[in-house]
């Protein structure tokens, strides 16, 4: 999707906010299992291990989900990581408030994606408004 093309030259964060909030997988969350070679360790690792929920947050035109990672988000508090409370989350191990890392936006297959459960309706709003800033065109 961001490959450098001669006849269009868009603004990566333009083409990424044109695949936000579609999908019907929309506001789950999902496990998308391992994201990294398998003799990938710290400090990837930790974030990309496959037992970290994500929130999707669009797809893009062949399918492919666009997804956020979850954080603890207590103790490392950042302007570009919105928290959600634990009450607007409904998956199973849910025991905590998360932060919604906006800077770290995947794609990965749809098939790939275990729904684990889904961001509820209270938090939309708010989460919305975070990743639409994010991705604004400056």
């Amino acid at each position: 999707m961001l490959e450098i093309n001669a006849e269009r030259r868009s603004d990566p964060r333009e083409l990424l906010a044109s695949a936000l909030f579609c999908g019907e997988m929309l506001w789950s969350v999902v496990r998308p299992g391992t994201l990294t070679f398998a003799n990938v360790n710290c400090p990837l690792f930790t974030v990309y291990h496959g037992a970290r929920p994500w929130v999707v947050v669009g797809e893009l035109l062949g399918g492919e989900l666009l997804a956020m990672p979850l954080n603890d988000a207590h103790g490392n508090p950042k302007w570009f990581a919105p928290v959600i409370p634990q009450t607007h989350l409904s998956f199973r191990g849910n025991s905590k408030d998360a932060q919604l890392e906006l800077a770290h936006l995947w794609s990965f297959p749809s098939a790939a994606a275990r729904q684990a459960g889904t961001v509820l309706e209270a938090a939309i709003p708010g989460v919305r408004a975070a990743v639409e800033g994010y991705f604004a065109p400056a």
